[in-house]
């Protein structure tokens, strides 16, 4: 991976769409942006005019049984729409209580997560892909 390159993070979810984006290192993730969920493809667009991406990494939401349901199914269908549309390698990431943390996290900074819902899905993506950086340091 090109060192400039970065990872971007994804909370899909049913009405909007959290967004989070590595530092260039890919070592960090940040909270970058919320997307209104039918506005997603033409977000990404705007986000690759800004940086170079060589890989997304999407919340996959399975159960706590670990079985899919239907909003998994969503996502694997969304996964497959992106990765035709821009031709970038797509992960999807076991994201099971990435939104409860983001509202602890929410809770932790006095802040009411209810009426911060756009704010809490990018802590949520940015959970998201910080676990999936951290998957790569173990591996080196």
């Amino acid at each position: 991976m090109k060192e400039e390159e970065r990872i971007l993070g994804i909370d899909f979810g049913e009405k909007r769409v959290g967004i989070a984006i590595s530092d260039p290192l890919c070592m960090i993730a940040m909270p970058l942006e919320t997307i209104e969920r039918k506005k997603i493809e033409e977000g990404i667009n705007k986000i690759l005019e800004r940086f170079p991406l060589k890989h997304i990494v999407i919340g996959y939401p399975l159960r706590t049984n670990g079985k899919k349901g239907k909003r998994a199914e969503q996502v694997e269908k969304f996964a497959k729409k992106i990765k035709g549309k821009f031709n970038i390698e797509i992960t999807l990431w076991d994201e099971r209580y990435s939104t409860v943390e983001a509202e602890r996290i929410m809770k932790d900074m006095n802040r009411k997560p209810s009426r911060e819902k756009e704010r809490v899905d990018r802590i949520a993506a940015s959970l998201i892909l910080q676990s999936y950086l951290d998957s790569l340091g173990e591996k080196e």
